[in-house]
């Protein structure tokens, strides 16, 4: 994984309060729950309202951002 990777890893799971490889774990696995436990309820049902509908992840997972993060995250 490249440094900015690293960065970001680091940065997102201090965030959300969780070890950097419990974090890359969730995301291999598709499991977003270990992240949405340290969450206000709030920002956690919203995040789930979000996941669960299909056209909005279809465009979240198509946008400029998530493709260079998936590119870099293969390097």
């Amino acid at each position: 994984m490249n440094s900015n990777m690293e960065k970001m890893m680091e940065l997102a799971s201090m965030k959300l309060g969780i070890s950097k490889e419990k974090l890359k774990n969730s995301l291999e696995k598709g499991n977003i729950e270990d992240m949405l436990g340290n969450m206000r309820k709030e920002d956690a049902d919203k995040l789930k309202k979000l996941m669960n509908n299909p056209a909005v992840k279809e465009k979240l997972m198509n946008s400029p951002e998530a493709v260079s993060i998936m590119k870099k995250m293969q390097e």
